[in-house]
Formats: C-alpha cells, sequence, structure tokens
C-alpha cells in the first residue's frame, strides 16, 4: 500500500489543482476545483500511510462539500457552518498531534488560525473577495511550514498556491479595467473634438 511515487504524483496534481482553482471567474468552479485538490491531498496521505493527517483534510473535505452545496443553490452558507468547521479544525488538530505523539508547538497556533480562516472565507460568494482574503492565510501557511522545516514540497505548494492567487487577483485585475482605460480615452477625445 505504501507507494510514496503514487503520493509524489497526487501531492502535484493537488498543487496544480489548487492554483488552477483561483483562475476561475465563478465561485462553484473554484470550489469543485478545491474539492478534487483535497482528493488528490487524500490519495497522497493514504498512499503514504499518513492516515492521522487525513482527519484534518477531511474536516476540508467536508467544509468544501457544504459550501459546494450552497453554492450550487446561490446561497450563502449559513455562519454557524464557518463556526462548525473551525471548531472541527481545533478538534482535529488536537487529536492529530495526539495520535502522533509529536506534540503541539507555538507555530501551530499560525497554521490552525489559517485553516480557520478559510472556513470563513470559503462561505463568500463573491469569488473576487475570496482571492483577496485568501492571500492571508496562504501567507500564514507559508510561513508556518518555513518556520517548522517542513518538507520542501509542502512550503512550495503554498508559495505556489500564493503566486497563483497574486496572479489571479492582477490578470482579473488588469482585464476588467483595461475597457475602462479604453472609454475613458474614447470620452476624452470626444471631448476634445
Amino acid at each position: 500500500m505504501y507507494n510514496l511515487t503514487i503520493a509524489y504524483i497526487a501531492s502535484f496534481c493537488a498543487m496544480f489543482v489548487t492554483t488552477s482553482s483561483y483562475f476561475f471567474k465563478k465561485k462553484l468552479m473554484y470550489l469543485i476545483f478545491q474539492l478534487s485538490a483535497i482528493v488528490f491531498l487524500i490519495l497522497s496521505y493514504f498512499f503514504t500511510l499518513e492516515f492521522v493527517a487525513m482527519i484534518g483534510i477531511g474536516v476540508g473535505l467536508f467544509r468544501v462539500l457544504v459550501y459546494l452545496f450552497y453554492e450550487n443553490k446561490q446561497r450563502i452558507a449559513p455562519l454557524y457552518w464557518a463556526f462548525i468547521f473551525s471548531v472541527l479544525t481545533i478538534m482535529a488538530y488536537f487529536v492529530g498531534s495526539t495520535l502522533k505523539e509529536s506534540g503541539q508547538s507555538y507555530y501551530d497556533i499560525l497554521y490552525v488560525l489559517s485553516l480557520c480562516m478559510f472556513a470563513f472565507i470559503f462561505r463568500i460568494r463573491d469569488i473576487k473577495l475570496v482571492r483577496y482574503l485568501c492571500l492571508i492565510p496562504l501567507i500564514m501557511s507559508a510561513l508556518y511550514n518555513i518556520l517548522i522545516n517542513a518538507p520542501i514540497f509542502a512550503t512550495l505548494s503554498y508559495v505556489f498556491e500564493t503566486l497563483a492567487n497574486v496572479s489571479a487577483i492582477i490578470f482579473y485585475a488588469v482585464k476588467y479595467n483595461k475597457p475602462q482605460i479604453i472609454s475613458i480615452k474614447k470620452e476624452n477625445t470626444d471631448e476634445n473634438n
């Protein structure tokens, strides 16, 4: 069952799908890609026999499924879901750190807080606002991985995701602001005639 090659391939697919998710204009597609990335992460952890880590990933999977359900109905998820997922995230952290016997560190607060922030951000329906707000927990997660000397792939995946998010923000800012510049130039030309 242990297969590091499959685990790396699944991790790479998760990173690719996650970074791609930020380039969708619709929140529904964003959530579908986030869901797909979580499935790839589950496969990655399964093939490295990291079953304890799958507890936290399971919370993330449940979170995206619930928000996907509401998004599909074009409704915002009730606020209590964000609190439920935050509590489940904290519980998963304590269960996971107890089972792994790795102990806790002060840096873990940074990571758990970033996961709780995702619970609140993912319920927002405006994808533009989601992109902007996701920068905070993404940067916190990358910083956390640097501080704990996480494997380079884990750190790079958060760095790439952050860069993809910034790229999407810039792409859509340029794409949607460009016609306004053209119309302003046209208005100025009409005024001069």
